[in-house]
Formats: C-alpha cells, sequence, structure tokens
C-alpha cells in the first residue's frame, strides 16, 4: 500500500465473515464519506493474525464487521465470532466491532455488546445502511475526540510560548 493512501485513508473496515455472499454485498455496498479502506477475512484466525501483525494507527477509524459462524471445509465449527470479539480487544481494544446476526443468532446481542460490540446488526435488506450510519457516526465520534486532544496540545504549547517569551521579557527588564 502506498504510503500517500496510507495518510489520506481515514476509515479502516475490516469484514470477518464466513458467508462469501455477504463479505462481497459488505465490499461493494459499504460507503463512507471519507477515504476508507476495506480487508476482507474469511475466518478470524486469519483476522487475528492479521491484528497481532499491523501496526495500526489509532487516529484512523478502525472498524471490524464480524459474523457469528464459521466453519472450515469439513464443515467443522471454528473460531466463533465471540471469541473473535474477545480476541480483538484483548489485542487491540481501540478497534470498533460491529456484530452481524443471522436470524437464529440475535439470542448473543446483549453479550456481546457487554463485551464491547458497538452493534450487532442482522443481516438483512437494510443491514447496508445501518452499517454505514454506525461507521459514519464512530468516524463523527472519534474525529472529534481527536480535535478535542489537539486543541489541548496546541493550547499547552501557546501557553508555554507565552510562559517562555514573559520570563525572557521579565529577565531583560530586570538585566537592563
Amino acid at each position: 500500500m502506498d504510503t500517500l493512501d496510507k495518510i489520506r485513508r481515514k476509515i479502516a473496515i475490516y469484514i470477518v465473515d464466513y458467508s462469501i455472499e455477504w463479505s462481497d454485498i459488505l465490499f461493494n455496498g459499504l460507503e463512507c464519506s471519507e477515504p476508507f479502506y476495506i480487508k476482507k477475512f474469511a475466518n478470524g484466525e486469519e483476522f487475528i493474525n492479521y491484528l497481532k501483525t499491523e501496526k495500526l494507527s489509532k487516529r484512523i477509524t478502525h472498524v471490524a464487521l464480524i459474523g457469528y459462524t464459521f466453519y472450515d471445509e469439513k464443515n467443522q465449527t471454528l473460531m466463533n465470532g465471540i471469541e473473535i470479539l474477545e480476541s480483538l480487544k484483548k489485542i487491540k481494544p481501540f478497534v470498533n466491532a460491529i456484530m452481524l446476526a443471522n436470524e437464529d443468532e440475535q439470542e448473543y446481542g446483549g453479550y456481546v455488546k457487554k463485551l464491547g460490540a458497538v452493534a450487532v446488526i442482522n443481516k438483512d435488506d437494510s443491514a447496508l445502511l445501518r452499517i454505514n450510519n454506525h461507521i459514519a457516526l464512530l468516524f463523527s465520534k472519534q474525529a472529534l475526540a481527536q480535535r478535542k486532544k489537539d486543541f489541548k496540545i496546541a493550547l499547552y504549547i501557546w501557553i508555554g510560548t507565552i510562559i517562555i517569551m514573559a520570563s525572557y521579557l521579565l529577565i531583560g527588564y530586570y538585566l537592563i
């Protein structure tokens, strides 16, 4: 990835879903007003390994869209969405997680919110709209927090500059 693209990118979206159809729908249907980057993962193990090896900037809004159930070629259950969420919050707690639920997986909603998921969204016709809205809201919150942080830093620098200038003036006044 080009360095300039990394600088311009403000939102990173990670799709972690077993369903190839849903991954493609999300990959092609997500829209953001800010520059964004999407990466797809077929299972939680790939995603967790990616998080462990990559250095993620906290100045970028990171959103993981995580499905609940994952199977391998032999139809055996792999790391499920709850385990992925738990690992995500241990490795990179600043990454926002949105859980994607089928009709039979909605009962986990309260539990995953306790674990740190921002939302639980059903995989239906309005899922893209709701995901886009959540991503926009998460970006706005992080941008506001970053502006506050930048303002405080600028204020401290300004106050420090005033103190240094005043001390030079006082020292110069007493030396004359």
